[in-house]
């Protein structure tokens, strides 16, 4: 196998501004297309390492075996597997944001060993990079990254989960150099072989991240959780009683909740980065099957619902491969810009994995429930056979059903975006346009209508609710829904603009259009739906769908020949035996 090479990577003087798709700021957009030679070579590598040493061990990997886990996090290590986010400096690979995505969708149809992987590489080990001193980097990073030390993320309680800042936990410092820390953590992945968890509590200065030896002298763990899906990951309870830990294992006091969202921020991203890669592995087990099931003297990919289902899939996973190489392209060009031992190191990675919040929410709704939509239609396709255990997709049902619930839930992310788009008006970090009427015109397409609309959305709920609109969640859920809409609409279509002439742009512009279908029908029915949310009385909803016609009858007149988009892009699917974009 081969080990990862460093990537070279340039920086650019044009930093991305998160929300600014809202704009129509769409110049330098980073596409699947774009990936360099050095990308695919860790790509292959994680695709290489998952056929060989991952997948044959899915059976003991799927009976719990920890120790096997532990040792084929190692050989990743080896293969410098954990090592691309981790800087030179610091006895990293420092790849590139795409080459991390690329390895995050390449290693995830074992979705147990996925996990392990990102909650690892990403969440336990970004906030050290982030906000950690040169010391505490240099003493643990190397460690992290060749996989002889492996991390762990330690924020959620039982009464604490997406509400993280409602922790319990307690630090409190003695004047031994020591600080004591009392609570239980809950949800903690990698629990059973951890060598150092990064664990949050709070302080007379507010939240603050400690970096936990196993060792250390109070820790302890709870039994393995039983769970409904990702049974080979490790997950059990952080029990600290009295726990005794060195000053120079805190972080900076007081700033572990800018540790822990900057951290999740990127992991809601890289996991549904991974999620393109399980839907690919879903459409090319759903494709080749449709051809070869015969039903009634035919292969049931001849019939209708079928092909919808294959279409819708493809069209999916190309509008979140789209979504997650562009925000990867853009978060390159912040991290690529930080200098590591700089004093100034810590702020920067600060604003480089705050910057694009929005966008990592967005990919984190679409993402997760794409998954889940279509885990559960390749069981539909395969019938009772998809229903035993023998193939692979009951355990890809039970497995994806996580990334709903965790690194935020959905139902709280919806409300969040609303929330940072709102905070970052009135911060000036972003300047709506004045309202104004819709252009008639062929220059309109489905993005741009959608763009539009939803900014109309968003202001007549503020002028509806006011200061009250973030109470009102199911009016945010509405917003939320059409804005994901639009930035997965205007990423797919952007992709295929820059795409060379060609069968590959034919058929990129084909899932385009069947995934605008999908988009035009959230659009309709949101705004219908926040209409009746937000109105008082029949005038007032009346009024409501008045503004929201023009652009509402506009997104309708797209609508044109769904059938024929969708059974041209499942039979393209049925012929190639893949995702048509492989």
């Amino acid at each position: 196998m081969t080990k990862i090479n460093p990537n070279s990577r340039t920086n650019s003087s044009s930093n991305p501004t998160g929300g600014a798709f809202l704009l129509g700021d769409t110049h330098k957009v980073y596409t699947p297309e774009d990936l360099s030679a050095e990308d695919r070579l860790a790509g292959e590598t994680a695709s290489r390492f998952l056929r060989e040493r991952v997948m044959p061990a899915t059976e003991e990997i799927e009976q719990g075996s920890h120790t096997l886990m532990h040792a084929l996090m190692r050989e990743a290590g080896e293969l410098g597997l954990l090592a691309a986010d981790i800087p030179v400096e610091y006895g990293g690979l420092g790849l590139s944001q795409p080459a991390s995505a690329l390895i995050a969708e390449r290693i995830n149809p074992q979705q147990s060993f996925a996990l392990t992987h990102e909650a690892h590489t990403v969440i336990a080990t970004l906030p050290l990079l982030y906000f950690g001193s040169d010391s505490q980097k240099s003493k643990y990073l190397p460690g992290l990254a060749s996989g002889e030390c492996i991390g762990s993320f330690a924020l959620s309680e039982a009464g604490s989960g997406s509400d993280a800042l409602a922790m319990q936990t307690r630090a409190d410092y003695r004047d031994n150099g020591l600080y004591v820390l009392n609570g239980e953590k809950m949800w903690i992945t990698n629990t059973a072989f951890a060598d150092l968890f990064t664990v949050f509590a709070r302080t007379g200065k507010g939240v603050t991240a400690f970096l936990v030896e196993r060792n250390f002298k109070g820790v302890s763990f709870g039994r393995e959780e039983c769970k409904l899906g990702m049974h080979g990951t490790s997950t059990r309870r952080v029990i600290l009683e009295n726990a005794e830990v060195p000053a120079e294992c805190a972080l900076e006091e007081g700033r572990g909740h800018y540790a822990a969202f900057c951290a999740l921020n990127i992991g809601r991203f890289r996991l549904e980065a991974g999620a393109t890669g399980g839907l690919k592995y879903l459409l090319e087990q759903c494709a080749q099957y449709a051809v070869q099931r015969k039903t009634f003297g035919k292969p049931i990919g001849e019939y209708g619902l079928i092909r919808q289902k294959l279409a819708e899939m493809a069209a999916r996973t190309f509008a979140l491969e789209s979504m997650v190489y562009r925000i990867a392209g853009e978060l390159e060009q912040l991290f690529s810009q930080v200098s590591p031992r700089s004093g100034e190191a810590s702020a920067m990675y600060h604003r480089a994995a705050e910057e694009l919040a929005i966008e990592c929410n967005i990919v984190k709704v679409f993402g997760s429930e794409a998954y889940s939509t279509y885990a559960d239609e390749a069981i539909q396709i395969h019938g009772g056979y998809g229903y035993t255990e023998e193939l692979p997709f009951a355990r890809a049902w039970r497995d994806q059903r996580l990334l709903r619930i965790g690194e935020g839930a959905n139902e709280i992310v919806r409300v969040a975006i609303v929330n940072l788009i709102l905070r970052r008006i009135a911060a000036g970090r972003l300047a709506l346009p004045d309202k104004g009427g819709i252009e008639a015109g062929p220059e309109q397409d489905t993005a741009s209508l959608l763009r539009r609309l939803v900014l109309e959305m968003l202001r007549e709920a503020q002028a509806s609710a006011g200061e009250g609109l973030l109470q009102c969640q199911e009016a945010c859920a509405c917003i939320s829904d059409v804005l994901i809409a639009a930035y997965a609409q205007q990423s797919a279509q952007l992709r295929v603009h820059k795409m060379s002439e060609g069968n590959r742009r034919k058929r990129a512009a084909l899932l385009a259009e069947v995934q605008a279908q999908s988009s035009i029908e959230t659009a309709l029915h949101c705004a219908r739906r926040l209409a009746a949310i937000l109105a008082r009385d029949t005038d007032q909803l009346r009024d409501l769908r008045a503004v929201f016609h023009p652009y509402t009858e506009a997104l309708a007149e797209y609508c044109g020949s769904p059938l024929e988009k969708t059974h041209a892009a499942a039979v393209l699917c049925m012929e190639m035996g893949s995702y048509p974009l492989t």
